[in-house]
């Protein structure tokens, strides 16, 4: 599968049971953090590929924590409720494994179609209040699902401000609510 040229990675995301407590041991092995939680991440669209053509409304409930490891942002994701069955059986993954990576696009849509010209599958296609944002399978060859959106002055001063967090920080303070 060949990457849409502008993509860039920008964080790696890994399944949890419990972000709060994944974020404690990523600080204590590896330094990561802070990191800023957010509880029922608001969603006012989810659209989930249908059985036939088009799509049909989905439920994407979770909770996160995003913190700074090195030149990436990590994130650790708990998944509440995925509605429909599909999206919960696309959605979920082992606990301690990678979820997905998040990457950067100059255009959503152009970088979701070429990556389901190249084999992907749209798993997930949604919105909260402040960006879009869409989920590909990109097959098992990769073993994680690969997050789509663009760099939009919200998401830019999101990331900026994580980043800026861990300059100089001195391990205090390690979950902040978001």
């Amino acid at each position: 599968m060949t990457l849409p040229r502008g993509l860039r990675m920008v964080q790696v995301a890994y399944a949890t049971t419990d972000v709060r407590a994944s974020a404690r041991s990523w600080h204590e092995r590896y330094g990561a953090g802070p990191f800023y939680v957010r509880e029922h991440v608001p969603t006012e669209r989810v659209e989930v590929p249908g059985d036939g053509p088009g799509s049909v409304p989905g439920v994407f409930d979770h909770t996160c924590a995003l913190g700074q490891w090195g030149n990436v942002m990590v994130e650790f994701v708990h998944h509440h409720t995925l509605k429909p069955a599909a999206l919960d059986r696309d959605m979920r993954r082992d606990p301690g494994g990678i979820h997905h990576v998040a990457c950067f696009v100059d255009d959503l849509d152009a970088a979701r179609d070429q990556l389901v010209a190249e084999g992907a599958r749209v798993v997930m296609d949604a919105s909260t209040p402040e960006v879009r944002f869409v989920f590909l399978d990109p097959g098992p060859e990769v073993g994680h699902l690969v997050e789509l959106y663009e760099a939009t002055p919200y998401l830019s001063r999101l990331y900026g401000r994580v980043a800026e967090a861990a300059r100089d920080w001195d391990g205090s303070d390690l979950l902040r609510e978001r």
